[in-house]
């Protein structure tokens, strides 16, 4: 995630480039006209080309272990020696402790007064220099410095960061471009001092703009600078290696070279496809390493230092995200919770590209984003399954209640059907079993569970076919209306004919259970149409969905004035179903409540 924060930053703020930092490549096209092994007096001659040209210093990716020609090689040492400011490399394998390098005497004695003693505390977790591969001595004694070239990889094989000393016996050895980098702003090692894990600083440095101040150079604690990487292998100015030892013999070529790159400081290295020393980088796979010591430097000299923010920042980020979910999960609904995450990732990835980019700062993304994620999945993983629960435990408990349909859409937008209390017209019907305290009384336990069960079983499933809402058991009786919470236009209807198919039910159940020895099953019925109060009623701590008022009233004292087998029903039903369900007339009956007789009629049942 860090490598792509490298990758939209060049899109969008691109990070600045010193252009005096120069590349001489040794290309395809220079092993094409010199052939692989050229010989050493064409990097003498190299060294001359750039005297003339007016480059500041030079740096070699190049490791020339020992003599090979004479003649070739003395004018090296004296090209290098007349340049004056030219630097080479060793290769240090870099251990987590000390282990003795086998080098010759002459190696030895150039390392040990070339190393620094440098003011410092806290190196313990600094690099060792292993196993030595040293430009040789002569070579190394006519240039201005010696350093390693060696990195370590971070543990996913990309290059990322460069230690600008190791260790070195008792004391420190610098990196090639760290020791051109204290020579060039005119920083001697007893005005270096490390606190190490934190910061390096250059005292008294003399700076690019030419003011003289401290240069704080954030590290790690094995002293590790982060490189800020300015982009891919491109982006950088290139020379061929050939293209520059061909404009030396013509002194106009020198003379513009000289007004384009007077002041360079200029890498060399082998860049020639099948070289092994390439890597992968932010932007590349496969990038020359000698393109990692020119991001190095640039990233010195333009004092563009990044910073790892430390454990201790971003141990209270985490935290800090960590109170954001919870108060999002305890406040928020699944969709505004899943809707808050997302914009938290965000927000925190935005914020972290925006420090990276304009602070030069590094926060981890990686681990924060991953914890949003999972708790966010976790979270929603847990109350789906505890709605899944919940409904499970709320179908059960409204399917003995409401027909399938109306469930389902309770379920699923249970505000739009169980609100507050309103008025409304529906068809309430009460039932009851003929004799059944008489009947029970002779009947064990379980013989009136059983008996129940199947009777209420049957009941409620022709309730339910007519999409009917069973309010309560009372004993043996029940209570069922229509008309809400679905509103039904011809709920009176639908409560007769489901009333008819009662009787019907019954009848068969009775031949049914006399044929078992049980009592003969008869049931009446009471309907009546009228505007009651209907709604969740009941105290805060228990509500129940049911239906309240005088028309409730009625209907109950229809069924217990109805005609055993049959089903009574008010003169307000009879208007509504006349016509299309067959009726008798019935004397009038008085009521319990009311003064004055009320008109009632009796339903024909084929």
């Amino acid at each position: 995630m860090i490598d792509r924060l490298f990758i939209l930053r060049e899109t969008v703020h691109p990070s600045p480039y010193d252009s005096s930092i120069v590349h001489i490549d040794i290309d395809n096209s220079s092993i094409k006209k010199l052939s692989y092994y050229f010989p050493r007096r064409l990097h003498a001659d190299l060294f001359d080309a750039t005297r003339r040209m007016g480059f500041s210093a030079m740096l070699y990716d190049i490791i020339f272990a020992q003599r090979l020609n004479t003649v070739d090689d003395t004018l090296l040492l004296e090209s290098v020696k007349m340049y004056g400011n030219g630097y080479f490399p060793v290769a240090f394998e870099l251990k987590d402790r000390h282990i003795p390098a086998k080098m010759e005497p002459e190696e030895i004695r150039y390392l040990d007064s070339t190393a620094w003693k440098l003011e410092c505390t806290d190196t313990s977790s600094f690099y060792y220099s292993g196993a030595t591969l040293l430009t040789w001595p002569d070579l190394a004694n006519v240039s201005r410095g010696v350093g390693y070239i060696s990195v370590a990889a971070d543990p996913d094989g990309v290059f990322r960061r460069v230690p600008l000393v190791v260790r070195y016996k008792n004391n420190l050895y610098p990196s090639m471009v760290f020791r051109m980098v204290c020579n060039l702003l005119n920083v001697p090692p007893e005005h270096i001092s490390i606190d190490g894990g934190t910061s390096l600083t250059l005292r008294k440095a003399t700076a690019r703009d030419g003011s003289l101040r401290d240069i704080v150079i954030p590290i790690d604690d094995q002293g590790n600078m982060i490189i800020n990487w300015i982009g891919p292998w491109e982006r950088m100015k290139h020379i061929s290696f050939v293209t520059l030892l061909e404009a030396a013999t013509d002194q106009d070529e020198v003379d513009a070279f000289a007004e384009q790159y007077q002041g360079s400081l200029a890498f060399v290295g082998d860049v020639s496809t099948g070289i092994s020393d390439i890597g992968p980088i932010p932007f590349e796979q496969s990038f020359p390493l000698v393109g990692l010591h020119a991001n190095t430097l640039n990233t010195i000299l333009t004092e563009n230092f990044l910073h790892q923010l430390p454990f201790r920042y971003f141990a209270m980020i985490a935290v800090a995200l960590a109170i954001l979910m919870i108060f999002f999960s305890y406040r928020f609904s699944s969709i505004v919770y899943t809707v808050s995450s997302v914009l938290l990732l965000v927000v925190f990835i935005s914020t972290g590209f925006l420090l990276f980019i304009y602070g030069n700062t590094i926060i981890s993304l990686l681990f924060p984003s991953l914890a949003i994620v999972l708790s966010t999945s976790s979270v929603l993983t847990y109350r789906y399954i505890t709605e899944e629960k919940e409904k499970e435990q709320l179908r059960a408990r409204f399917e003995s209640y409401f027909p399938p349909a109306v469930v389902k859409q309770m379920l699923e937008n249970p505000d739009s059907l169980m609100t507050k209390p309103q008025s409304r017209e529906i068809t309430i019907m009460f039932s009851d079993i003929k004799s059944f305290t008489t009947h029970s009384s002779k009947m064990t336990p379980e013989e009136i569970s059983a008996a129940l069960s199947e009777y209420f079983e049957a009941m409620t499933s022709i309730v339910f076919k007519y999409e009917g809402t069973v309010d309560k058991f009372i004993g043996d009786g029940l209570m069922v209306f229509y008309g809400a919470p679905e509103t039904q236009d011809d709920h009176a209807l639908r409560c007769v004919n489901a009333a008819i198919e009662m009787q019907k039910k019954c009848r068969e159940l009775r031949v049914k259970w006399e044929s078992e020895g049980r009592f003969p099953l008869q049931i009446r019925i009471g309907i009546n149409t009228g505007t009651v109060i209907v709604g969740d009623l009941g105290s805060e701590r228990r509500k129940e969905y049911t239906v309240i008022g005088s028309d409730v009233n009625l209907a109950q004292r229809l069924e217990s004035n109805a005609p055993v087998g049959g089903i009574l029903i008010s003169d307000s039903t009879y208007q509504k179903i006349q016509g299309t369900v067959r009726t008798a007339s019935h004397e009038p009956i008085v009521v319990k409540g009311l003064s004055t007789a009320t008109v009632v009629h009796e339903v024909i049942i084929e």
